[in-house]
């Protein structure tokens, strides 16, 4: 497996320099607005990343192998799909189907299936960006607060999106560096997502049950149809959704045999951009390319903590204080896994972690551990996870989400996601185990 400080060396260079340039970094990313440099989160992860090859902390060399561009590769594949799917109608197709649901808990949990299913095949980002709208949109129609929707469809895409190595950047990260099965990911994967999901459901129910149901109810009209959409144009529409499909499914077929995920993720958007009969540039202008610039430029300034070794002792020294009880290491991992991804948000953290899972006792838990932790720690508050803010500014205009609002449900339902998917987990390693022997 290769390390993300592997090629900077066995020394240690400026250890001071690549502290303050990450310390400055994380600042910068976490602090959405400053006067004195107003900056997005992209910008600020390419100015840590420029910083560490000024300061000698690496070459420009070093700093262009420490990007796993595999990662960057399989994102970028998965944008590409999940664009033309969008733009094909798919998501719409799926809200409309859900809007005929007369009950508000039937809503609920039918949302939360397609917001989880989907976020599990496409990235969570993705699908939090297309469908909050058009949650909005049912709730609108059948005048319901979208404020327990809106939470459930966040919730629920964070938690899916675990079951795979490509529901999530972190996931895609651990999937690359990790070298692990897709198929075997999913299989370790399901009951504990499974467990996740029902407790964020039902909890979600008994939180909101009286927001649920409000005193006027509206007739069910569904979703507002585009009245200038022609026939022929509906024909376009389903033509492009078939092609996505396929290009989606030979995505997977790529995954589910083995092959290089970046390649088959990109093979996918190649189909998908060679048939579409339509010049590219549309599906390519909506491509997130700050996203892409922002973790390759994390790469960067995570190799460069690597290489002077705190890394190292953020990681593992709250590791070294336990016995060697592999469940002892087992719910401190997790733990420390999810203050570090609320702490430094789930991306750094896990580039960060990477290093120290080898060493365990049992580096394939720990790797399925390091996903699913560091995933569902998205879910905690409203700042742990882009695709919470992603919700929350879609719909300021109709709907205000506050940290402590979002809190509320968001702490309650991360740590019993956590616990019984770390038990589930265990049980599944010991079984696998005592199976071999």
């Amino acid at each position: 497996m290769e390390t993300i400080g592997a090629v900077a060396g066995e020394g240690l260079r400026h250890p001071w320099a690549a502290g303050l340039i990450f310390a400055f970094t994380f600042i910068m990313i976490s602090v959405r607005r400053m006067q004195l440099l107003p900056i997005g989160r992209p910008s600020a992860a390419m100015l840590g990343a420029v910083l560490m090859v000024l300061c000698g902390v690496m070459s420009p060399e070093e700093a262009y192998a420490l990007v796993n561009w595999d990662t960057i590769c399989l994102l970028l594949g998965m944008m590409i799909i999940a664009e033309h799917l969008r733009a094909a109608g798919l998501f719409q197709k799926f809200t409309s189907g859900v809007s005929q649901v007369d009950s508000p808990f039937g809503l609920l949990m039918a949302l939360s299936a397609i917001s989880a299913l989907s976020s599990a095949i496409l990235v969570n980002d993705t699908v939090c960006v297309v469908m909050t709208p058009l949650v909005l949109a049912i709730c609108r129609h059948k005048r319901l607060n979208p404020f327990p929707y809106l939470i459930v469809l966040v919730t629920s895409a964070n938690i899916g999106s675990a079951l795979t190595l490509t529901g999530n950047p972190q996931n895609m990260i651990v999937g690359n560096l990790s070298g692990m099965n897709y198929l075997k990911f999913i299989a370790v994967m399901f009951f504990p997502v499974l467990a996740a999901m029902a407790f964020n459901s039902l909890l979600a129910w008994f939180y909101y049950r009286n927001q649920l149901l409000l005193p006027e109810a509206a007739a069910n009209v569904g979703l507002e149809e585009d009245s200038e959409s022609s026939d022929v144009e509906e024909v376009a529409k389903t033509r492009r959704l078939r092609i996505g499909l396929f290009g989606l499914g030979l995505t997977c077929l790529g995954f589910a045999t083995g092959f290089s995920m970046a390649f088959s993720a990109l093979a996918g958007a190649v189909v998908v951009i060679t048939f579409h009969r339509r010049d590219p540039a549309d599906i390519l202008a909506r491509v997130e390319w700050s996203l892409l610039l922002f973790f390759a430029s994390l790469f960067v300034v995570i190799g460069g903590l690597q290489t002077s070794g705190l890394a190292r002792i953020i990681t593992e020294s709250p590791l070294q204080m336990v016995s060697g009880s592999l469940s002892s290491q087992v719910w401190i991992f997790s733990g420390v896994t999810l203050l570090g991804s609320n702490i430094l948000s789930n991306v750094p953290y896990v580039l960060l972690a990477a290093n120290s899972v080898p060493s365990l006792g049992n580096p394939e838990l720990f790797w399925s551990i390091l996903a699913y932790v560091s995933t569902v720690a998205g879910n905690m508050t409203l700042f742990s996870s882009v695709a919470n803010l992603i919700v929350a500014e879609s719909a300021k205009d109709r709907c205000s989400i506050s940290f402590w609002g979002y809190a509320r449900f968001g702490i309650p339902t991360t740590l019993l996601s956590i616990i019984f998917g770390v038990l589930i987990m265990l049980q599944i390693f010991a079984a696998t185990s005592a199976a071999a022997n």
